[in-house]
């Protein structure tokens, strides 16, 4: 036992050697696909180890050799114990280190996590070598079994973090932030179902800071006013308009929108946009308005809550009697899926009369919800209403009642909001809502009843929140971001003109060329004839009188005049990000700052080294490599650009070169031209090398690896 305890010991030196060494080096390290199968067991093996430790630390402590009636045999159980422990610590590290040279894991805790389980390894070695020391004092056994669980644990949460999340092992001991799930009686069509999809699906070309077709789709106003080619949506017309034209098209057609690459809309998806059209693309259109069965309500009852998971002990209505009771402006609808509960909505004063009140009567014990807003209801006919006994929701905005009829409600135990919003209600009469058992919002706003008034209720009935609706004198607004009209960014002519825009009437906007930021004195006046004829980075920023400046939109433009026959690739590009079709660097098509979304061509273990060739001489002065640079993804500047050129592909001179900036700590990402200059050539060939950063910088979480070069559009001029 004694020498395969020593060859097992020597193993483990030998392979905690192994590791240092590829530390030492890592910015270097290639790892064949037969280790990365390897790497990926780390998560099945690391668990032996960690138990090996455990079971140890804790059988040292809790029953010493000492104490046991074989000590010598029960010694040699737990120095095996802490050595196979050792020995699988350090295989654990091996493969770890395997693993983390796959992309796709946040860097900075990688670099806790590897370090963490370095540190087990190289701790769990000397421990065993000093083993019979250490299990001589008390104290040390203590010590150093507290700080083998310390490291157990920190490396272990990282890891967890990694794998599953951060905080994965402390969430259901933090508190949850969540958002209050919509009611499926309190949801809105627009709001809760369409405005979502365009949020998710749409609003990344479509806003503010992109407004692809002049579209800008944040506000219902500018989803109104559409783009350059109309507007969205056209209730006549048999495809009902622009929108769901362009969802339909094929994938491959270049006007189906989102475009290939992005997210797709869903079948459900596309059906809330095509009914909420249909139905008149109303934005204040609530869920419980549908009639029962039609297909948005159906929808709607898979996504939103019915009650709150409120139980309800009445039973169902007769179906028979709740078709009976829709009419042309009335509508009762179930309010969920198997829920007994109905609602029942009012529309259209000039066909309302308090006969339909009456009517009501057959189902009063399922109604939860009664909207009567603008419908001619006195206060007499409160006392109608006062016998729906299970009345949850109420509203009497802009009815006629005068609150004279207010108390009768008093006998609604469960209702909890009330509008009466709009009417001619007196604060006097709002006081009798103190002694309403489990009221809880009243509206009303657009009364003739006075702030002051309002804040006193607040203060005498505590339990009821008054909504008054936004009133304010003093606040200053910002201005949303200047919108860029552009489609095009490419200068392939003289020059373009510059297309900026902003919505707010009465605003100015100013712009700079030089890469410095507006102000309101200097920075000239956008007019709307300016051009842009060369490489410009355009920083553009709206002002108006009273109103707060707004963000700086900037707008990248490139001037491209030569087109190549081909792009040779001398050294080939990441099999993950390659240009198999070698147009890829010419196509005018600009990436995105996600890269995992494709048009990127990427290099790290070769440096990017390309040939241009032409089918007949030009004259050339300037090259501008378009990158992204994403300092947390490890994507940097290159760190030197050369071009060469000349008559004969063998025999190229050096015409220019340059070390582009780097990053000096972790920054949002973005995406930059850097123009390398030189005295005008002409040419038949042009070689372009572009060299990766060889090691991160000391600040950076990747410290010492190697960077990645991203390049989207090289333009020759």
């Amino acid at each position: 036992m004694q020498r395969w305890k020593a060859i097992i010991f020597n193993v483990s030196i030998l392979l905690n050697c192994l590791l240092l060494f590829l530390l030492l080096f890592e910015s270097r390290l290639t790892i064949p696909s037969w280790l990365q199968v390897t790497g990926r067991m780390h998560p099945l093996i690391l668990h032996f180890p960690l138990v090996l430790i455990i079971v140890y630390a804790f059988a040292v402590i809790i029953l010493p050799p000492h104490k046991t009636k074989d000590e010598v045999a029960y010694k040699n159980a737990v120095s095996l114990l802490l050595l196979i422990a050792a020995f699988t610590a350090v295989v654990t590290s091996l493969m770890g280190l395997f693993l983390s040279r796959e992309e796709g894991y946040d860097p900075e805790a990688l670099w806790w996590h590897k370090w963490g389980g370095v540190a087990i390894a190289l701790f769990t070695l000397g421990w065993y070598a000093f083993h019979k020391q250490v299990q001589a004092r008390k104290l040390l056994t203590l010590i150093s079994s507290f700080f083998a669980l310390l490291l157990i644990v920190f490396t272990g949460h990282i890891g967890a973090g990694i794998t599953h999340g951060e905080d994965f092992l402390m969430a259901p001991m933090m508190k949850q932030q969540t958002t209050a799930p919509v009611l499926f009686a309190d949801a809105e069509v627009y709001t809760h179902m369409v405005k979502p999809i365009l949020q998710a699906k749409c609003i990344s070309c479509h806003s503010n800071q992109k407004a692809k077709g002049e579209l800008v789709m944040e506000t219902e106003e500018l989803l109104l006013k559409g783009g350059k080619n109309g507007k969205l949506w056209d209730t006549s017309a048999a495809d009902l308009g622009l929108l769901l034209q362009r969802l339909h098209l094929s994938q491959e057609d270049k006007k189906h929108m989102p475009p290939k690459g992005k997210p797709q809309l869903t079948d459900d998806e596309i059906a809330i946009l095509t009914y909420w059209i249909k139905k008149g693309s109303d934005f204040r259109l609530r869920v419980t308005d549908l009639p029962v069965g039609d297909t948005l309500q159906q929808i709607a009852a898979k996504q939103f809550s019915s009650t709150g998971n409120e139980v309800y002990d009445f039973a169902e209505a007769d179906p028979a009697v709740v078709t009976k009771l829709n009419s042309v402006n009335r509508v009762v609808s179930v309010e969920a899926e198997g829920s007994p509960a109905l609602a029942v909505n009012f529309f259209n004063r000039s066909l309302f009369n308090n006969g339909q009140i009456k009517e009501l009567q057959k189902i009063k014990k399922q109604i939860v919800s009664l909207d009567l807003a603008k419908m001619p209801v006195e206060d007499a006919d409160l006392k109608l209403i006062a016998e729906m006994e299970n009345l949850r929701r109420l509203n009497l905005s802009f009815t006629n009642i005068n609150g004279s009829g207010l108390g009768e409600l008093k006998k609604l135990k469960f209702l909890h909001s009330i509008g009466l919003s709009g009417t001619k209600i007196t604060a006097a009469h709002l006081e009798q809502l103190r002694s309403f058992p489990e009221l809880k919002t009243v509206y009303v706003w657009n009364t003739a009843i006075a702030v002051n008034d309002i804040e006193r209720l607040k203060q005498k009935i505590k339990a009821i929140d008054f909504v008054t609706g936004f009133k304010d004198d003093t606040t200053i607004l910002k201005l949303t971001t200047p919108v860029l009209l552009n489609e095009e960014v490419f200068i392939t002519d003289a020059s373009i003109p510059l297309k900026l825009k902003h919505y707010i009437q009465g605003s100015v906007i100013r712009y700079t060329t030089d890469g410095t930021e507006p102000d309101s004195i200097h920075s000239p006046v956008f007019k709307g004839n300016e051009q842009v004829s060369s490489n410009t980075m355009i920083r553009a920023k709206a002002y108006k009188t009273g109103w707060i400046s707004s963000d700086i939109l900037d707008a990248y433009f490139y001037k491209s005049t030569f087109t190549p026959d081909t792009v040779v690739y001398l050294k080939p590009a990441n099999k993950k990000y390659d240009d198999a079709q070698g147009k890829m660097l010419f196509d005018r098509l600009k990436a995105e700052t996600n890269f995992q979304l494709g048009n990127w061509v990427a290099f790290r273990e070769n440096r990017m080294e390309c040939l241009f060739p032409f089918s007949k001489p030009v004259t050339m002065q300037s090259i501008t490599l378009s990158v992204l640079v994403d300092v947390n993804s490890y994507i940097m500047p290159p760190q030197q650009i050369e071009v060469w050129g000349g008559d004969d592909a063998q025999r190229l001179k050096l015409l220019g070169r340059m070390s582009p900036e780097q990053p000096g700590k972790i920054m949002p990402s973005f995406m930059k031209g850097f123009e390398c200059k030189f005295t005008a050539a002409t040419v038949k060939y042009i070689k372009l090398i572009a060299t990766p950063v060889g090691k991160l910088p000391a600040w950076h979480p990747g410290k010492g690896d190697k960077g990645w070069i991203f390049v989207d559009e090289v333009l020759l001029n």
